[in-house]
């Protein structure tokens, strides 16, 4: 059975057209329930957007409060194409031609192929965006 990671936001855009709504939620460290966190400065919070996909937008409106939720293999897939596949890429370049070149053509290369990897990535990014899915549910029913 997948295990489902969940989050509370608030709808801040509904997109009908895209049978999608873009919801608002505030995400904070891990240090975020500790008591000490006012003394020691450490605890970060940030708010996120995100676009979740709904086969019936219509019944969300904009300050809704629902929940986010996401299947823990596409956390697990968004890790490996943003952290994992460009180590990888950029050790291959480096190892593809440190030997031939020297560092610093290896250096530049290794960052070039991991440029590269990232403008791929951004090329197929609507194709991610229907792999990698957030999905919708309202916060009280």
């Amino acid at each position: 059975m997948a295990k489902i990671m969940e989050h509370d936001a608030r709808i801040v855009a509904v997109m009908a057209d895209q049978k999608c709504v873009e919801a608002e939620m505030i995400v904070s460290s891990a240090c975020g329930s500790c008591k000490a966190k006012a003394v020691c400065g450490g605890a970060e919070s940030e708010v996120r957007r995100v676009v979740a996909y709904t086969s019936h937008p219509e019944i969300y409106k904009v300050g809704d409060e629902v929940t986010i939720s996401i299947e823990q293999i596409m956390g697990y897939k968004a890790i490996t194409l943003s952290y994992i596949v460009p180590l990888v890429v950029m050790l291959a370049a480096l190892a593809l031609t440190y030997g031939r070149w020297g560092e610093l053509v290896a250096g530049l290369a290794s960052l070039g192929a991991c440029a590269l990897y990232f403008v791929v990535l951004a090329f197929f990014r609507k194709r991610l965006e229907r792999v990698i899915v957030f999905s919708v549910k309202n916060k009280y029913f």
